[in-house]
């Protein structure tokens, strides 16, 4: 199970659209990685429900929006305190 625990943006301002990277923070023993937006997108939509983001108290799923191209977003939840967007930008 990972945490996106960061991100890096291709362009600003920041939006979903423009995450190039994701941190992913491994939680039962996996290895921190840096990855970038077409492998998150692969193995997030191969792996489901193995990866959140927290903040604020609370924590949402991470799934993946088939557009042109794909790309990540948690699950809503009615807060932004687990947004991608609230994490750090490196």
């Amino acid at each position: 199970m990972y945490e996106i625990t960061g991100i890096k943006l291709s362009s600003r301002p920041p939006r979903l659209e423009v995450i190039s990277d994701y941190l992913f923070t491994g939680r039962n023993g996996e290895a921190d990685v840096w990855v970038n937006k077409p492998n998150a997108v692969d193995w997030v939509s191969k792996n489901y429900h193995k990866v959140y983001v927290a903040g604020g108290g609370a924590s949402a799923w991470v799934e993946v929006v088939n557009a042109n191209p794909p790309y990540l977003r948690t699950e809503a939840d009615g807060t932004t305190s687990d947004n991608l967007l609230s994490l750090p930008v490196y």
